[in-house]
């Protein structure tokens, strides 16, 4: 019979990391939501805003907490859909919560990534 040892305690979440996600995916899509309506590059481009800046922002939201990247980005993501439903996509709330859930997405591929062994 083995014995199991238990995984490490896990870090408590920070403020500072779920403010951070928070205002890094409000800003990345606003920015981005911004610059696409200036330009008039149309509807795909709104792809740009939904998908690529909250990715861009997860991963630094990955980067700037260290660790449990992840978790802060979808608490900070999740606090940002009011904000990016009302204010940013008029009321279309399938674009905020995609904007969420890549932005967790990237925190938890970048944090992953950061796993790795080094060789």
């Amino acid at each position: 019979m083995t014995k199991r040892t238990s995984a490490p305690p896990k870090t408590p979440l920070r403020w500072p990391g779920i403010l951070f996600a928070f205002a890094a995916n409000t800003l990345a899509v606003t920015l981005t939501d911004s610059l696409v309506r200036r330009l008039s590059l149309g509807l795909n481009a709104e792809t740009l805003a939904t998908v690529v800046a909250p990715l861009l922002a997860g991963m630094a939201t990955a980067l700037y907490t260290g660790s449990r990247g992840g978790m802060h980005a979808l608490a900070g993501s999740i606090i940002a859909v009011p904000v990016l439903l009302f204010f940013v996509f008029g009321g279309a709330w399938p674009l905020a919560v995609f904007a969420a859930a890549f932005c967790t997405m990237g925190a938890a591929l970048t944090e992953l990534g950061q796993r790795r062994p080094k060789r």
